[in-house]
């Protein structure tokens, strides 16, 4: 040996992701953050990389699997979720959020925002009338309200958020597409879909004036909560200024313990000090680095199922609102799409689409084939979310090598399926998510949190999820489409080297073995051995990035 070990695990039961088998491994050796010997029955191999310098680990038998990765979180706004907003779970009753915004909105300064989350979108048809947002009004001491569903893609505002918006709230006004009217007074309810939430948006942000500094400490406080819960790699699914920035600055500090890889969005911004594209472009490449990657693009081709937003081969359910045909929208043409993609992918960047109902998805797998079939083979696409595919798309999903990002976060039974339940026949609002179909065919199917749409980044309510297709919470009772349930070395694929492979870092980590970077996470039981329900119960002891501990739970944990 030229040198010795930084570190020697040993005495652990070390599950290596690494390929079909569940064999264990019993330790491993790091050098400079990576693997550079493991034991598998003989635990002496790793005797001659013990030296004076060497820092041993005995685990004690305790399980160690790969660094999760979150594949779709939002940390930004996750930050600022924990640390600026208002919250109330997406379960609340229409009084309990009202009770929640007079308790709020009492502690806070004359003419300051009140922002929060999440009401789930089942409420969406009790608020979005005059007499809601009267009631609104009233809890709300004067304070302009902006309150996200459980998407975060619609928002509910009161009548001082809509007059700073400068949203005219008389009958017969041209409002944007996605204004809701009361449907027996015509008058602008207070629910905004979509891009009709852009005015109130702006109008928030100018008075709250964010600084680069306010946007970093919400970085902070997410990856801190990502290294508690076991996770080195996340895909950043929004990225703008203001995330590649706070990155930047959370890796100079020595700070960033976690690969980042950003999806810039150029197209369709919420963000009233957004850059051009050619300055968000400059910034990605300035800022880019090995733990800071940056060759991602988010695009968006629908909405989502509850608001009727998401496009579908199909029709929605018949709606006094919509008729008998509605089926949503994809955003983007055809032509245009593939335009973008080429654009993209000429650039060296990849891509992840934004896909919630099943005519967005053929539309994105459509303008893929064009791509493949012109040659373009080594740019990676995802459909991100994806919970409805034709089942004759499946198989193209595999053959064009698009990968399935999943959010098992999402749709297990909840406030959230139970919305879309509203809106679609009953027989196709169950058959969401078809991981066991995706997974059998051989597409890739990684997982994301969508955090803050879901309550908590937990990576082990998702593996849970993933295993036992029923709510990890134990709250809502049932399964939602149980047949396309993973087995628990599977979904524990999904959330390591699925992850990895997905987001474009398989050559350095995903799996524990020689050559890969040292992210493991030690917990406390063994997701094998357990009933798969108790898997969401898993606690995070110690996680570790390129060999260093970053976090250890306190001793009464353990």
């Amino acid at each position: 040996m030229e040198k010795h070990a930084d570190l020697v695990v040993r005495n652990a039961s070390v599950f290596t992701a690494a390929g079909s088998s569940d064999v264990r491994l019993r330790g491993f050796a790091v050098a400079d953050g990576r693997i550079v010997a493991v034991a598998a029955d003989a635990p002496e191999v790793l005797d001659p990389y013990c030296g004076e310098g060497t820092q041993v680990v005995d685990l004690g038998g305790a399980m160690v699997v790969p660094g999760i990765f979150d594949a779709h979180t939002h940390h930004l706004i996750g930050g600022a979720t924990q640390l600026s907003q208002l919250r109330f779970p997406v379960t609340a009753t229409l009084d309990e959020i009202l009770g929640a915004v007079d308790a709020w909105s009492t502690t806070l300064p004359s003419g300051a925002w009140v922002t929060g989350g999440s009401w789930g979108s089942t409420l969406l048809g009790e608020i979005s009338t005059v007499a809601a947002r009267h009631r609104l009004d009233a809890v709300s001491h004067g304070h302009p309200v902006v309150l996200y569903d459980d998407s975060h893609h619609n928002n509910w505002v009161n009548t001082e958020a809509l007059r700073l918006a400068g949203i005219d709230t008389s009958v017969g006004v041209e409002n944007a597409d996605g204004t809701i009217l009361d449907p027996s007074t015509g008058e602008v309810a207070g629910v905004l879909l979509e891009r009709a939430v852009l005015p109130v948006r702006q109008a928030r942000d100018a008075a709250e004036r964010m600084t680069d500094e306010d946007w970093r400490g919400f970085s902070e406080k997410a990856l801190q909560m990502y290294a508690e819960m076991g996770v080195t790699g996340l895909q950043e699914a929004v990225a703008e200024g203001r995330e590649l920035r706070a990155l930047r600055t959370m890796e100079r500090e020595g700070l960033l313990h976690a690969r980042v890889v950003c999806c810039l969005l150029f197209i369709g911004s919420l963000n009233p000090g957004a850059e051009t594209p050619e300055e968000l472009d400059a910034l990605a490449r300035d800022v880019a680095s090995d733990l800071l990657r940056t060759d991602w693009v988010k695009l968006h081709l629908d909405g989502v199922p509850p608001a009727q937003t998401a496009a579908f081969l199909e029709p929605y359910a018949p709606s006094a609102e919509h008729g008998h045909d509605h089926r949503g929208a994809v955003y983007i043409e055809h032509e245009r799409l593939v335009e973008l993609l080429k654009e993209y992918a000429d650039a060296g960047r990849s891509v992840k689409v934004h896909c919630t109902g099943d005519a967005s998805a053929r539309a994105a797998i459509d303008a893929v084939a064009v791509l493949r079939s012109e040659g373009y083979d080594r740019t990676r696409f995802q459909i991100a979310h994806g919970q409805f595919v034709d089942e004759e798309d499946w198989t193209r999903m595999r053959d064009l090598q698009i990968i399935a990002e999943s959010s098992p976060f999402l749709w297990y039974p909840g406030v959230i399926p139970a919305a879309i339940g509203k809106v679609l026949p009953a027989g196709r609002a169950r058959r969401m998510s078809p991981q066991r179909a995706l997974t059998d065919l051989g597409v890739l199917v990684a997982a994301g949190s969508d955090w803050p749409v879901c309550p908590t980044p937990n990576p082990w309510h998702g593996i849970a999820g993933l295993v036992t297709r029923a709510d990890p919470t134990r709250e809502h009772p049932g399964t939602l489409w149980p047949e396309q349930a993973l087995t628990v070395h599977e979904a524990l694929r999904v959330f390591t080297v699925n992850g990895a492979r997905a987001m474009g870092l398989e050559d350095v980590a995903g799996t524990l073995e020689v050559g890969k970077s040292a992210d493991f996470v030690v917990i406390d039981r063994d997701p094998f051995a357990i009933e798969p329900a108790d898997i969401a119960d898993t606690r995070v002891l110690e996680t570790w990035f390129e060999g260093t501990c970053v976090y250890r739970a306190q001793p009464s944990a353990f």
